[in-house]
């Protein structure tokens, strides 16, 4: 699969996330309702909010192709996806606590990750 078509599919399974769909969706609510403190979030805010979300959807999209083809080293994952190194370590911490990956192995001092299978999480056995 080429860069370009990673970012295309990373960027169909951005616009198809729960987080994004939500967002979305709240907006009338998160914009003219006040929330638990007490206040309203402005159009710009909101803006931001999802820009963000959208960003951090979208790179954690393009790391999963990236670990569903073959188990990759952060430093690999960096080299494909020119996404920072720290950054791709705060993905890989949340991937795996949502596992939706799982720690295979290591290269070397660099520990490897490969996404787990849909419908499987990674403490099952593999049958």
């Amino acid at each position: 699969m080429t860069p370009r078509d990673v970012k295309i599919r990373a960027a169909l399974r951005t616009l198809e996330s729960e987080r994004i769909r939500w967002l979305l969706g709240k907006k009338a609510a998160l914009t003219t309702g006040e929330n638990v403190f007490g206040e309203t979030i402005t159009d710009a805010r909101y803006s931001f909010i999802l820009q963000k979300a959208a960003v951090v959807e979208l790179e954690r999209n393009m790391l999963l192709l990236q670990m569903e083809e073959q188990s990759k080293t952060v430093h690999e994952l960096h080299d494909a996806t020119g996404i920072p190194k720290p950054e791709i370590v705060q993905h890989i911490i949340a991937l795996k606590r949502w596992r939706m990956i799982e720690h295979v192995g290591a290269t070397g001092q660099s520990p490897r990750y490969k996404a787990v299978p849909i419908g499987r999480s990674s403490d099952e056995e593999v049958s």
